[in-house]
């Protein structure tokens, strides 16, 4: 019986001759350098002395007027083991490149030798013998970490390649318009016309005082976004860590939301059959959604980064949600509460731009906050200081009017009460006029700031805000 041949044997794990190639060309030209580290880096090279001297050669170009010999070799060692003196490997590798018209040509070469070494080294990491599961999974996501690290362009960009991508992703939206939107929206009416569609590299904190609706919001938004459509791209699967509720208690808000049917009766089982039959319709819909909840508890945001890190690879999640800020834990055991989310609120900013995904993260008020004498707060209320709103995109600011009312019931009139009518009064109008109310604010935009506090519908019950039912807003 013949032996099946190795799947890839023909693909090379290093390819000598681009590597002389490349760093022939370097040295002495910064320009050349220049060129072709927009691709690569000198962890990419196999040869030892490769590496060291493209490094050496990194550093002239980035702390000086550029790989001068004299100057790349008082940074090298005088000699490479197995090769000879550094003055004449540098004069051999030149020699050897004299032929070469343009280092970019080889630069392919190079990185796909690279990727065969990393896909060697990620199955060797994946049967390592005397390791747990997780710490497998962890191994893995470190090395597919490196990978994509490389993959991506960290060097800056020229403006015009940046307005080329701008103007390409213009152009889908335009092709689009009235038909979907590019980009995730809330598909909440009221707020969509506030912020507009949100792209990728977005982070975003909804604010509001406990009790509402910040949780359940986003829950709407969440599902919004994860709904079935004939448009595949109009879907965006969402990641909530959830650092409060438990998977089970998300599961029952999600269904009361989505049938009025209250958490209460639900855990009782005190419903009629065809509430049954609704709870049944509810979970079949939040099947087909492609959303997944992480809910291990208070976690570090080193933990939250590596949870989101491994839903992007896993599921392709394009939103992540923090339920909430408070609850993350300290990275370090003398940090305070609000050093801990200045800390968490600047890496989930950095996390977004690099994985090109939107994250909400959901934050509390300050006492003071919640004492301005009404439902409404300022951007400066928001627990964590003024670098929490540095550190965002957008500034979502969320109240339930009747909730504030309850909480801050005047005292009935009565005979030692006899100036109360009047307030009383006014509680009972307000109570009326505002029940099915919410109010939201948007405090920071891309285009600017602004605190003007604006209405929208609200279903208590079912704790759903806006608009239900309504048609996609053309953008």
């Amino acid at each position: 019986m013949s032996k099946k041949p190795a799947a890839h044997a023909n693909r090379p794990t290093q390819n000598i001759r681009a590597e002389e190639a490349v760093i022939g060309k370097i040295l002495g030209s910064a320009e050349t350098f220049w060129a072709v580290s927009d691709r690569l880096t000198g962890d990419q090279f196999s040869v030892p002395h490769h590496r060291a001297i493209f490094k050496a050669v990194q550093e002239c170009c980035e702390q000086g007027p550029g790989p001068s010999l004299s100057l790349l070799e008082a940074k090298l060692p005088t000699e490479f083991e197995g090769e000879g003196a550094v003055e004449a490997v540098l004069q051999i590798l030149i020699e050897k490149a004299s032929d070469v018209t343009n280092a970019l040509d080889f630069v392919d070469d190079i990185i796909l030798a690279w990727r065969e070494r990393a896909r060697i080294e990620l199955g060797k990491v994946a049967t390592a013998a005397g390791k747990t599961f997780d710490d497998t999974r962890e191994d893995i996501d470190a090395l597919l970490r490196v990978v994509d690290d490389h993959d991506r362009v960290r060097h800056a960009v020229r403006v015009g390649d940046a307005a080329r991508a701008a103007t390409e992703k213009a152009a889908e939206a335009f092709q689009h318009k009235g038909r979907r939107a590019v980009g995730v929206l809330t598909r909440i009416e009221e707020i969509d016309l506030a912020i507009g569609p949100q792209i990728g590299g977005t982070a975003i904190t909804l604010a509001g005082a406990s009790g509402h609706g910040k949780s359940g919001l986003l829950a709407q938004i969440f599902r919004n976004g994860a709904a079935a459509s004939l448009d595949p791209s109009s879907v965006f699967p969402s990641l909530l860590i959830s650092m409060e509720m438990s998977q089970i208690q998300n599961a029952y808000r999600n269904l009361a939301s989505m049938t009025g049917i209250s958490v209460r009766k639900q855990i009782s089982g005190d419903f009629n059959q065809k509430e049954f039959m609704d709870l049944q319709s509810a979970k079949t819909s939040l099947d087909a959604m492609p959303i997944y909840v992480q809910d291990r508890g208070r976690l570090t945001i080193d933990e939250i980064e590596k949870e989101i890190r491994i839903a992007v690879r896993r599921y392709g999640i394009k939103q992540a949600g923090i339920d909430n800020l408070k609850l993350i834990r300290p990275s370090r055991d003398n940090w305070s509460l609000v050093q801990t989310i200045e800390e968490a609120t600047a890496r989930t900013k950095a996390l977004a731009k690099e994985l090109d995904i939107v994250i909400w993260q959901l934050a509390q008020l300050t006492r003071d906050g919640q004492k301005t004498g009404n439902w409404r707060f300022r951007a400066a209320d928001i627990y964590g200081g003024g670098l929490v709103v540095e550190n965002s995109d957008l500034v979502l600011g969320v109240a339930v009017p009747i909730v504030w009312l309850r909480e801050n019931k005047p005292e009935p009139p009565s005979e030692a009460n006899p100036r109360g009518r009047e307030v009383f009064d006014k509680w009972l109008k307000d109570m009326e006029v505002l029940k099915h109310k919410a109010e939201f604010a948007a405090f920071k935009v891309r285009d600017g700031r602004g605190e003007t506090w604006k209405e929208m519908d609200f279903d208590g019950p079912r704790m759903l805000f806006g608009g239900i039912d309504r048609e996609p807003i053309p953008f």
